[in-house]
Parts: C-alpha cells; sequence; structure tokens
C-alpha cells in the first residue's frame, strides 16, 4: 500500500492547497443548508402572517350587507368593483368577490403556489364560510332544531408512526438527498482534477510513468476522492442537524405556527449507535461506487470542462430516484428493489432514517453496492490501461 499512500498524500495536497474547493465542499454546506431548508418557509411563513394581520382592500359587487361586514371583521377592506375578476387579473386588487344569485364566487391568483393573493383569498373564504355557519345556525334556531345537529361527532386524527420516523420529520427525506447529492458534487471536484486535469497540465503521463502498478495508481486516486465526497456529505448532514437545532432555537414560535408545525418541518434524529453506523457504512459504499464512475469518466474526458459536462448528466440521473423516494410508502417493498443501484441506497438510507430499516435489506444492499463498487473500479482500472483513453486530448 505504500505506493497507494504516496499517490493518496499527493492528491490530497492538491486538494488541500484549493481553499476554495475546501470552502465549497466542507464549509459552504454548513452555512447553506439551514438556509436551504429553512429559510424560505420562514420568510413564506414570516409573508403569509403579516397578510393576514394586515388590511387588504377586495373588490366586490353586489354583495350584500352582512358579507360586507363580515369581510370587515376579517380585516378587508370591501371596494366596489364593476368588474373584480378583471381587477383581480390586471393586479389592481389581491382578490374579488361577486354575489349572483344565492353563490359568491371568489377571484383570486392563484397559479404559482403559495401568493399573497391566495392568502388574501383564505382570508375572504374563512368569512363567508363564517358568515354561512351563522346563518345556519340563526335557522335551525328559528326551527327549533340544536345546531349541533350538524356535528353528531367529531373526527381526531392522531399520527401513530413509530416514534424515530416521528422524529425525524422531513429528516427522513433530506438526508437521504443531500447524502446522494453532495456525494456526487463532493467527488466530482477531485475525480476531475486527478483525471482530466492531469491531462491538461500534462503531468498524467509521468505519474503512469511511475513504477507503481495502474491499479494502485487508480486506488490511490479513488481513495482521494472517496475521502472529499464523505467529507462534503457529512458536511451537508451536520449542517442540516445542527442548523435545524440552532434555527429551531431562535424560531421556535414561527416554526410551530406554520403548517405542520415545527417538528414535522425541521425533524431531529434519534438513531441507536448501530442506526449511526449503518448510515455510515451505506455512504461509504456509495461513495466509493460513485468515485470510480466518476473517475473513469473524468479520464475519458479530453478536458476540464468536457469532464464537467459529463458528470451533469450524471446528477440528474439519481435526482429521479430520489424524486421516487418521496413514493416510497405506496411502494410494497420487494426484494429486487435492494439489487438496483443507488435507488437501493437511498431506499435503505430512507429506512435507517425513518428506524424501519431490515436485517435483509441493510445485507442485500451493502452486499450489490460492494460488488457494483469493485464492478466500477474495475472498469476505471480497464480505462487507465487503455492509451486510446489516457492520451484521448
Amino acid at each position: 500500500m505504500s505506493n497507494v499512500r504516496r499517490i493518496f498524500r499527493k492528491e490530497m495536497l492538491s486538494v488541500l492547497r484549493e481553499r476554495r474547493v475546501l470552502f465549497s465542499t466542507l464549509v459552504l454546506p454548513i452555512l447553506l443548508m439551514p438556509l436551504l431548508m429553512y429559510g424560505p418557509s420562514l420568510l413564506l411563513g414570516n409573508a403569509a402572517r403579516k397578510t393576514v394581520e394586515e388590511v387588504q382592500k377586495v373588490g366586490v359587487r353586489n354583495l350584500p350587507e352582512a358579507a360586507l361586514e363580515a369581510l370587515r371583521a376579517a380585516r378587508l377592506e370591501p371596494v366596489p368593483a364593476a368588474d373584480p375578476a378583471a381587477e383581480v387579473e390586471e393586479k389592481k386588487l389581491q382578490a374579488g368577490v361577486v354575489y349572483e344569485g344565492s353563490d359568491y364566487i371568489i377571484y383570486g391568483r392563484l397559479s404559482g403556489g403559495v401568493t399573497q393573493s391566495s392568502v388574501v383569498v383564505n382570508k375572504v373564504e374563512g368569512a363567508l364560510r363564517a358568515l354561512k355557519e351563522q346563518e345556519v345556525a340563526r335557522t335551525l334556531q328559528s326551527r327549533g332544531i340544536s345546531p349541533a345537529v350538524l356535528e353528531p361527532f367529531r373526527i381526531t386524527t392522531q399520527d401513530a408512526s413509530p416514534k424515530q420516523e416521528r422524529s425525524a420529520g422531513l429528516f427522513a427525506f433530506f438526508i437521504p438527498y443531500f447524502l446522494v447529492l453532495f456525494i456526487l458534487i463532493g467527488g466530482q471536484v477531485v475525480a476531475i482534477d486527478t483525471t482530466a486535469g492531469e491531462k491538461e497540465k500534462g503531468t498524467l503521463e509521468a505519474l503512469l510513468a511511475t513504477p507503481a502498478p495502474l491499479s494502485q495508481v487508480v486506488l490511490g486516486k479513488a481513495l482521494a476522492t472517496l475521502v472529499v465526497a464523505l467529507a462534503a456529505a457529512l458536511a451537508s448532514v451536520a449542517g442540516i442537524v445542527l442548523g435545524g437545532t440552532v434555527v429551531r432555537g431562535f424560531f421556535t414560535r414561527q416554526l410551530e405556527a406554520m403548517q405542520g408545525g415545527g417538528t414535522q418541518l425541521g425533524g431531529a434524529l434519534a438513531l441507536e449507535p448501530a442506526g449511526y453506523l449503518a448510515l455510515l457504512v451505506t455512504a461509504v459504499l456509495f461513495a466509493a461506487m460513485m468515485v470510480s464512475v466518476q473517475l473513469t469518466l473524468g479520464l475519458y474526458a479530453r478536458s476540464f470542462k468536457e469532464a464537467q459536462s459529463y458528470m451533469a448528466p450524471l446528477q440528474f440521473v439519481f435526482i429521479l430516484p430520489l424524486i421516487a423516494l418521496q413514493f416510497s410508502d405506496f411502494l410494497t417493498q420487494q426484494q429486487w428493489y435492494y439489487l438496483l443501484p443507488a435507488f437501493n441506497v437511498m431506499l435503505l438510507l430512507d429506512g435507517l432514517v425513518k428506524g424501519s430499516a431490515q436485517g435483509w435489506q441493510i445485507g442485500l444492499t451493502w452486499a450489490t453496492t460492494l460488488v457494483f463498487a469493485v464492478l466500477a473500479l474495475g472498469l476505471a482500472v480497464r480505462n487507465f490501461r487503455r492509451e486510446d483513453v489516457v492520451f484521448r486530448n
């Protein structure tokens, strides 16, 4: 292993000299993860809260006095409008209401997710719903019927998920997502630099001319790439966990006021030591497979830029199974799922975070991923032996 260690040290020194790489792969994830996870939700929640507390103008036409009073009570200012729909469409008003016959028609700009107009529309709907309930109760009482007849029983929904799954919250999705994503991003930088980058610098030929066997050269490069990929992935997870703890400490009320509550939004890892160890082993095996693939692609490229163009589609390939991971609960767990490269790792990471992973799933995923990693490393060694690939520049 002496040759492997020398090549490993050489590649790690190259990485350590690039302070921008260290910052982007190790420091930046810790700083950005809390902002990416909690920033949009906090900003959106704060904006929605201000919209609810403030008074907005609403275009109205033909509304009875009772409906106008209900809107005013809901902190809305009714404004007569000949065509409320057109006023809303032209962004002169956030919402409009028209009363035709016995129907209320509410207009708002509801496309594009949560908007200020949609928040105002919710206020209008709440005001009119309360007015409807009052009129129903008044009609029933006038006929000697108790309004309780409309609610003969109450429905209560409780979360019966295991404690670890409830504790994880959105971590059940974010941990696998960012682990996979940052393994790809962190490994990509070193993999390209040690292959296509050395081609451009003209140092690859000198390295291959040394007495070290090609298998040891590739293994040294792979170990350096593996270390950086894992460091980037662990930094992203640390940013999620530590940043989430800090954010929840400072913004507890804001998070609890949001839909779903602060615990569900942030979550917290509550694994046994064996669970953390299983997460680490799974990440190492997946990273070993991916860095070998990245070394193969990087060596095949003629230049640094060409290697980057090969790596970009690789990330998109893994986004699809990551998206499918959100619907894993709808899938009947089949053993062959854990034979699929990468997808088996994502399923296992999801199960480990939720505390639902079974022994056969762990064993099957580790065994198949190890086989794929060895095959990918063998492919990288094979490409290093091909002169038409090494000197393809």
